[in-house]
């Protein structure tokens, strides 16, 4: 046994060793306290969540456009001349009546053609008398038949009053006159100047009413009852719009009404387009206004829409995958649902069916979603405040 011991010591005092540390690894776990195995129980995600009540909703559509007037036209000149005199209105945003008379072009030269035209007439009116004369003697037999004279001489009347009245037109166009109440957009001549007939003058508008051109995809107008073109525009007086800009770093709003759609679709971007309108928009018969529209202006308007019957109006951020919610059960655990979207928009979202009154929806953002989620409700005031004040 020495022998065995002696001839194999190499190997058998490492696999005592081995041996030796085993065992009392082994007697020092055993003396030791039992470790229990706990498994967590599952924390309950907090979630904020608003309760869908179905009512009664008017939708809204929301466009954009630029100001122009009712009536913005060009003047120029109806006969050549020197301009005689000059409104103090006609300048650069300057406000005028209907019937004014903005420029004068110096009259002498057609109140002489006048003078002229008028001696015709007399003239042929009085050749025309001799000739009626000579042609009731000509019917007694005592001289030749004059009815072709008495012709001629009608025909030179008549075109002696027509210069005439013609002479009395162009001097009345010496006035240049305007047939509403507006505003000078801008001027081309000034006094002293001659112009050509044709010359451009200036640009003027009216500031009775403004007139704001709004583009309609085929999906905005599902929520508008408008007549497309055909029939009659009345009905558009009573769909209310409020027009929205920032005017000098304050929001300001006016009010209007849709006066009328145009009668094609824009081959350009396939968009229809419905016209509103607001009245006195420059304030000229209302004081209290202290913003004027002014021509020119870029807009937001908002148009009111169909009265839709239950509806449920929810956050935005309550919608998931353009038409998911998520519902939270009786027993607190979240459960995905589909519903009909009515529409959207960048604060709320408009559900036409696939919830019941009270169904508790969350609006809280779920970063890893597993049906039948444990939750822990908290309602959100803010929202529901939100809300009812939409």
């Amino acid at each position: 046994m020495k022998n065995f011991i002696h001839g194999h010591k190499k190997w058998l005092l490492p696999l005592t060793v081995v041996a030796a540390a085993y065992g009392i690894a082994t007697m020092i776990r055993n003396a030791g306290p039992e470790i229990e195995v706990l498994t967590p129980e599952p924390q309950a995600v907090v979630v904020r969540v608003v309760t869908a009540k179905p009512e009664q909703v008017r939708l809204t559509i929301e466009s954009q456009g630029e100001v122009n007037a009712e009536h913005m036209i060009d003047l120029v000149s109806e006969l050549p001349g020197k301009i005689k005199t000059v409104s103090d209105a006609f300048v650069t945003g300057g406000y005028f009546n209907a019937g004014d008379v903005l420029l004068e072009i110096d009259a002498t030269d057609y109140e002489l053609a006048k003078v002229r035209a008028a001696a015709s007439v007399a003239e042929a009116v009085e050749e025309l008398e001799i000739e009626r004369s000579e042609a009731e003697l000509a019917a007694k037999g005592l001289f030749p038949l004059r009815e072709a004279m008495v012709a001629s001489a009608e025909a030179r009347a008549q075109s002696a009053r027509a210069e005439l009245a013609q002479a009395e037109a162009d001097l009345q166009r010496t006035r240049i006159r305007v047939p509403f109440a507006g505003r000078v957009l801008f001027t081309q001549v000034d006094l002293g100047q001659y112009v050509s007939t044709g010359e451009l003058l200036g640009r003027i508008f009216s500031t009775g009413i403004a007139e704001i051109r709004l583009p309609l995809t085929d999906q905005q107008l599902r929520f508008l009852d408008l007549p497309f073109g055909t029939g009659s525009n009345e009905q558009l007086v009573n769909t209310a719009v409020r027009v929205h800009a920032e005017v000098g770093g304050r929001a300001v709003e006016w009010k209007g009404s849709l006066h009328r759609m145009e009668g094609a679709v824009d081959p350009d971007n396939r968009v229809w387009y419905a016209v509103a309108r607001v009245d006195d928009p420059y304030g000229l018969q209302d004081p209290t206004r202290e913003t004027p529209l002014v021509v020119g202006l870029y807009v937001e308007v908002v148009i009111d829409g169909r009265v839709v019957d239950g509806v449920f109006r929810l956050p935005r951020a309550a919608l998931l995958n353009k038409d998911e919610v998520l519902v939270v059960d009786s027993g607190n655990r979240l459960r995905k649902r589909r519903v009909e979207v009515l529409r959207t928009d960048f604060e709320q979202v408009f559900v036409s069916s696939g919830l019941e009154t009270g169904d508790r929806i969350c609006v809280s953002p779920i970063e890893a979603f597993v049906d039948g989620l444990l939750v822990t409700v908290v309602q959100d005031s803010a929202a529901d405040d939100q809300l009812a004040v939409n």
